[in-house]
């Protein structure tokens, strides 16, 4: 098995040592992909929250040797619905957060022209995204300070409701067949595990699949992250490894996934980054409605020309510094 740095591997490993160890009389494992078709069958929604991190050492600043770190966490909130074909609509809240011994690195980087710097912290305010009937609309800073007035809503295009979900992580785990590749090819699963915790009876035996795959194969294999990456990923970024891990209870369905990639054991400006999603309820099929015409504005790109930089992807493509960082002294 890759391994990880301690940072990513508690947000993608999760609640592992919850999970204690299995029964000797193992029972049979749960079918997770005959559950989640099931729930899709029936259109059901999903209530979720997700926590990220991120850390893109390229951006450091370093003072008397020791190092400044630019670091930030991703959240989202929301209410996704499916449908036969994986997640068809989704309604999301999204904010990035710096913790206050951080954030005075991004706002230096921001100060100093750095796009990206600019870009995350327009995102610290809330951002609503909408895709609904594949068209995705988002109200917030980042993309509605340039609309007409009274334009609060900014249309950014066609795009799958599952890209608009999952860009954070980007391994969709409603997209069946993608589902289906990665439980068949997990390094390492667990089932029949006591979960002293669990609020309901399902939730007190439990158990996890654990893998790896590259983006180049998330390529070929999910259209969700096709559409996220838009084209095929490059050297820069084809053979890193995303880890992922899946918790479902004893009926199979999933209740936490979280996947991640680092570099950090191979680049000397390493970028890491990744997700967790706790699946709070399931619920009955629900319409998302789209916002009000007369609210939106078509968008090409966000406000002052800044880069989205709100899905793993870019990240991924993060490139080191053209010059050896300064050492500051205080």
């Amino acid at each position: 098995m890759r391994r990880f740095p301690a940072l990513l591997s508690a947000l993608i490993v999760g609640p592992a040592a919850m999970l204690a160890v299995p029964s000797a009389a193992e029972a049979a494992v749960p079918d997770v992909v005959r559950a989640v078709r099931e729930r899709l069958a029936t259109g059901a929604s999903v209530q979720f929250t997700q926590y990220g991190s991120v850390e893109i050492n390229s951006r450091n600043k370093y003072t008397n040797h020791t190092a400044r770190v630019f670091r930030y966490n991703p959240m989202q909130e929301g209410t996704l619905v499916l449908g036969r074909g994986g997640v068809v609509a989704a309604s999301i809240t999204r904010r990035v957060d710096f913790n206050r011994h951080l954030l005075p690195l991004a706002k230096e980087r921001a100060a100093e022209g750095d796009p990206v710097s600019r870009s995350l912290l327009a995102q610290t305010r809330p951002h609503r995204w909408i895709n609904t009937k594949g068209r995705f609309y988002t109200t917030g800073r980042l993309w509605t300070a340039d609309l007409p007035q009274g334009k609060t809503w900014a249309r950014r295009g066609n795009r799958g409701a599952g890209a608009t979900a999952f860009g954070d992580h980007v391994i969709n785990i409603f997209e069946l067949g993608t589902l289906k590749a990665l439980i068949a090819d997990a390094d390492e699963k667990k089932f029949n595990l006591p979960n002293p915790a669990g609020k309901t009876a399902d939730l007190k035996r439990t158990g996890y699949y654990r893998g790896s795959l590259t983006f180049a194969e998330l390529y070929a294999l999910s259209p969700t992250f096709r559409q996220v990456a838009g084209k095929r990923p490059d050297a820069s970024y084809a053979n890193k490894v995303v880890s992922w891990t899946l918790y479902f209870d004893a009926k199979g369905l999933p209740f936490k996934f979280g996947s991640g990639f680092s570099t950090q054991e191979k680049e000397k400006y390493y970028t890491q980054g990744g997700a967790t999603t706790d699946i709070v309820s399931w619920g009955p099929p629900r319409n998302i409605a789209p916002p009000r015409p007369n609210q939106v504005g078509v968008v090409r790109a966000p406000a002052d020309g800044l880069p989205e930089f709100d899905d793993l992807a870019e990240l991924a493509q993060v490139k080191a510094p053209t010059t050896e960082p300064a050492w500051e002294s205080s």
